[in-house]
């Protein structure tokens, strides 16, 4: 129903509207007040940044996988590993791969992390793992300053995880 007279309606609105602006830039000044004092407060540098996950990692496995930047962000290759029976480090090809288009690849090389974004205090990403031949989820976590745990998630009907510890080469 509309009110009978339009000019009062609106200038209660406007009224309310002003009264409501006038505490509403009291509270927006405290906020601010408060988050100036909140940063000032926090510890400097990267105390919530993902840590510095670069250099040379040793698997259970044997293999080793160098992490360094691709580009903007992180991503880990295989440099070394113990090759299977009748092949060796320079010629094992990526034989277990799920994909057989990729099945003649070298594993030397491989790219084994990628498109890892730092997530607090760990990276979430991909994995693929040559010797089963898939990729997974991944989250890399630094556990001390030579051991990263490394854990692959492959949903199938639920989430099956996997979780390795790499130890520091370099």
């Amino acid at each position: 129903m509309a009110h009978p007279y339009p000019a009062m309606r609106r200038g209660i609105f406007v009224a309310v509207f002003l009264q409501f602006r006038s505490r509403r830039s009291v509270v927006s000044q405290i906020r601010a007040a408060l988050l100036a004092v909140t940063l000032l407060a926090a510890p400097t540098g990267s105390a919530f940044a993902a840590p510095d996950i670069n250099g040379t990692w040793k698997t259970p496995a044997g293999a080793l996988i160098e992490i360094k930047a691709c580009g903007k962000e992180p991503c880990g290759r295989i440099v070394d590993f113990p090759p299977p029976k009748g092949y060796t480090v320079q010629s094992t090809p990526d034989l277990n791969n799920r994909d057989e288009a990729k099945r003649g690849r070298k594993v030397l090389g491989l790219k084994v992390l990628w498109r890892l974004k730092p997530a607090s205090n760990s990276w979430k990403g991909r994995a693929y793992d040559p010797r089963r031949g898939f990729s997974a989820n991944a989250t890399v976590r630094k556990t001390n300053a030579n051991t990263l745990e490394v854990q692959g998630c492959v949903r199938v009907v639920f989430n099956v995880c996997e979780k390795e510890t790499w130890r520091r080469v370099k």
